[in-house]
Formats: C-alpha cells, sequence, structure tokens
C-alpha cells in the first residue's frame, strides 16, 4: 500500500510537472519531506527485518532527498532566494534578472505574487522608471501592493516626476506635462492624507515646481489654457513658493500668447478679453520689446470698434488703467477714430494722474492778448528733452503731443479748463492744474522745463 502511494506522488508529480513547472517546484518540497521521512522509517523497518522491500524504500528514499536538494537549488524557491540577496546587495540588475525569469517562467508559483512586488522596487532602484511604473500598477491590481502607504506613494510620485523628465527630454512636451500632472495628484494626496509627515511638509515644496514645470511643458505642446490653468493655481495657492514671482511673469505672457491664439482664429472679442486678463493681471506687468510685439499684433488684428467697445466697457466701470490703454492702442493703429474717444480718454487720463504725486502748472493767470475771436489761445514751449503730451478737459476736449525743443499750439473755446501735461515717462514729470479759465482774445503761454519728478 505504501510502495502504490509513494509511486502515485511520483506520477502526480510528474503530471504537475508537466502541466504547471510552476506548481511543480512549489508542491515538490510539501511532498518530499514526508515520503523522506517515511521512506527511511520503512527502508530501516524492512532492512532490520532482512526482507528485500528495504533497497526499494532506500531508493525512494534517495530520489525524494534529490528532488528536495533540487527544489533549493532550482525553481522558483531558489531564484527568489537569489534575488533577495542581489538585493540585500544592492545588485539590482541582478534581481531584476532572477525575479523577471520566477515570473516569465513560473507564473502560477507562490513566489510570482512576490516576485512582482520585489521587481516592482527593485525597477524603482534601477532608475528604470517606466518599467516600475507599470509593475506597480501590476502589483496594486493584485493588492500585492498597498497603494495608500505613505511609502508607495512617496515611490510613485518620484516615478511619474522621473518620467516626466525623460519625456521632457526626448521632447515629449504633453506626455511630460501628464506625468507631471500624475505626480502633483499624488503630492496633493499626500499632503491631505499625511499632513504631520515629513513626506507632507516637502510636497509643500514640491507642488508648486511641479505645477511650473507642468506648465511650461502644457506651453511647448501647444495648451496654453492648461499652461494658465498652473501657473494660476501657483499664483492664488502657493504665494509663499519661491515659484510665486516666476509663475506672475510667465502667465503675463501666457496670456498674450492665448489672446494671439484667438485672434489667429478670428475669434477677436475673446482675444481682447485674454488681453484685458493681461493687463488686470496684477501688479502692472512689464511691457518688453517680445510681449510690445505681441501686443502689437493682437491690436492690428482686432477691429477698431471691437478695442473701442472694450475701451467704453473699461470706462464705464471706472476702470480708468484699461480704458486708457484700449485708446490709445485704438488711435495708434486706427487715428481717423481719436475724435470718438478723445474726450473719454482725457478724463480718463486726469483722474489717473490725481491720483499720483503731480506738480502745479501755473494756477489762473491771464494771458496776453491776441487777436483770435471766439476762442482763447494755449501755446506750450517744450524744452525738455523728451516728447510731452497735454491732454485738455473742458468745454471741449484736446490732446496735443509737444515734442522735445518744439511748440504746439491749441485754440481753445472759451471756458474753465482742466490741463494735464504728461511725459513719455510719466514718472518723470506730470504736470496738472484745474480751473483754469481761458478767455477769448487771450494767448496762454506754459514752458516745461528740465523734468524731474515732481518738478516742473
Amino acid at each position: 500500500m505504501f510502495l502504490f502511494l509513494f509511486s502515485a506522488s511520483a506520477v502526480g508529480l510528474l503530471v504537475v510537472s508537466y502541466l504547471d513547472r510552476g506548481r511543480f517546484w512549489d508542491m515538490l518540497p510539501y511532498f518530499s519531506i514526508p515520503i523522506i521521512v517515511l521512506s527511511l522509517v520503512f527502508a530501516i523497518y524492512n532492512l532490520v527485518r532482512r526482507c528485500n522491500a528495504g533497497f526499494v524504500f532506500i531508493i525512494i528514499f534517495i530520489a525524494f532527498t534529490i528532488g528536495l536538494v533540487l527544489s533549493s537549488v532550482f525553481g522558483p524557491f531558489a531564484l527568489y532566494r537569489e534575488a533577495a540577496a542581489r538585493i540585500e546587495e544592492k545588485d539590482y540588475p541582478g534581481a531584476i534578472s532572477r525575479l523577471d525569469s520566477i515570473l516569465a517562467s513560473y507564473p502560477s508559483s507562490r513566489y510570482a505574487e512576490e516576485a512582482i512586488g520585489e521587481i516592482s522596487y527593485a525597477y524603482y532602484e534601477n532608475n528604470q522608471f517606466s518599467l516600475a511604473l507599470e509593475s506597480f500598477r501590476a502589483a496594486m491590481d493584485k493588492t500585492i501592493i498597498d497603494r495608500q502607504q505613505l511609502e508607495v506613494m512617496d515611490i510613485l510620485q518620484d516615478i511619474h516626476y522621473r518620467i516626466a523628465l525623460e519625456h521632457k527630454e526626448d521632447g515629449k512636451h504633453l506626455e511630460a506635462a501628464g506625468s507631471y500632472m500624475d505626480s502633483i495628484e499624488i503630492l496633493k494626496q499626500i499632503k491631505s492624507g499625511f499632513p504631520d509627515s515629513n513626506e507632507a511638509f516637502i510636497a509643500l515644496y514640491k507642488i508648486p515646481q511641479y505645477l511650473f514645470d507642468a506648465s511650461e511643458s502644457f506651453g511647448r505642446s501647444g495648451d496654453i489654457l492648461s499652461r494658465i490653468r498652473l501657473l494660476e493655481e501657483i499664483i492664488e495657492d502657493y504665494q509663499e513658493s519661491d515659484y510665486y514671482q516666476p509663475a506672475r511673469e510667465a502667465v503675463y505672457d501666457a496670456y498674450l500668447d492665448m489672446a494671439l491664439a484667438s485672434g489667429s482664429e478670428s475669434d477677436h472679442k475673446d482675444a481682447l478679453e485674454w488681453f484685458l486678463r493681461f493687463l488686470k493681471a496684477g501688479p502692472e506687468p512689464e511691457i518688453d520689446r517680445a510681449a510690445e510685439y505681441k501686443i502689437s499684433m493682437i491690436f492690428k488684428a482686432a477691429p477698431a470698434q471691437a478695442v473701442r467697445d472694450s475701451g467704453d466697457a473699461a470706462f464705464m466701470k471706472s476702470d480708468f488703467t484699461t480704458a486708457v490703454f484700449m485708446y490709445e492702442r485704438l488711435i495708434e493703429h486706427n487715428p481717423d477714430m481719436a475724435d470718438l474717444v478723445l474726450e473719454n480718454l482725457v478724463e480718463s487720463k486726469i483722474i489717473l494722474a490725481r491720483e499720483k504725486p503731480y506738480s502745479s502748472l501755473f494756477g489762473q493767470v491771464s494771458g496776453k492778448y491776441v487777436n483770435t475771436p471766439g476762442s482763447g489761445m494755449l501755446v506750450i514751449i517744450n524744452n525738455a528733452a523728451e516728447k510731452l503730451t497735454a491732454y485738455i478737459e473742458g468745454p471741449e476736449s484736446h490732446m496735443t503731443p509737444v515734442p522735445a525743443g518744439e511748440t504746439a499750439e491749441t485754440a481753445l473755446v472759451p471756458g474753465e479748463y482742466t490741463i494735464l501735461v504728461e511725459s513719455e515717462d510719466s514718472a518723470r514729470g506730470t504736470f496738472l492744474d484745474s480751473n483754469i479759465v481761458f478767455e477769448e482774445f487771450r494767448k496762454y503761454t506754459i514752458i516745461i522745463e528740465v523734468l524731474d519728478e515732481g518738478s516742473s
């Protein structure tokens, strides 16, 4: 009976070996150890009785002892043991080779699940980030690795970041942006889920950096809207970050790019709305040569009436800074429309000038007699080294440019006026007076000398 059981076990193992080598190597030690013990007992018993059956049991003992030895030298257990030793020695390529052999040759072995988990970490330590991500996902799908563990989340965010850097180096900007966003999402989960951990503290510094990097990648891929969204998130939520100011500067340019993109698709209303967002983005943006070129392209393409409507809307909302900008651009590109917006422009300029330091012009004084029936005369002599512009508000409005070293004359309907004289750089010279009465047959002269802030 025992010989039959031994034979059946051997045949069963051979069948399992043929059908599934992984399960064969897993089962071999469990069969071999009891059979070795029993065969040794029966061999001794029969040899003591001087029965030849004892030699049969010795053969069985030897066969299954060899099987037990082989299970520790070959198969998934041996590979897993070698992989563990390699990991201990930080020989990650060697560990990966053995773990991969388990997964390739013995996928149904009980060591295969452990191999999936271990090879995930080995890929990560060996800087094979794409393979690491794929392996981690497989391990998490099979619940071999718990995604909610802090260590695992920290590794996953780093993997996504490293993959983003690889995509960026390869010029795959949209893929890079996506990987940055995956990393950011995990960092936010760490920050909210483990608020007292060191990883959460580090996440506060990483998130704005990765948002900024992702915004650049979105920009290079042509997705300007996503770039703007991320920059605005930095500006709104991470004001203490080192990336706050770079984000402010970058969002100005992104607004202009979006305005240009809308204008190129003939959506000029949308283009002007994006431009207004540029103007209202916070502290007055610096308009360098590149920005000036983009602005010029926006207003060259925009219909004049749309620009005027935008300026009028700002004026009605008392947003005089925006109104002035829109009116000045309108006049720059459409001089024939100056008269249509002159009154609003002059009023806006004078209101804005009152909010800043300025110098008095000359008060209410009588001018010299001139033969100008029905009107008075204003003469501005510009002895300064830069261009001036006079904004005149009263019974009628005027805007009079006065180039450096030249004189300009303006005929005025008799009445009470407010006059603003401003240099190209308003911080260098702003001169303003109100309640100036102009009479007919009178000429009033204003002489502007060297421009210094706050003096004339």
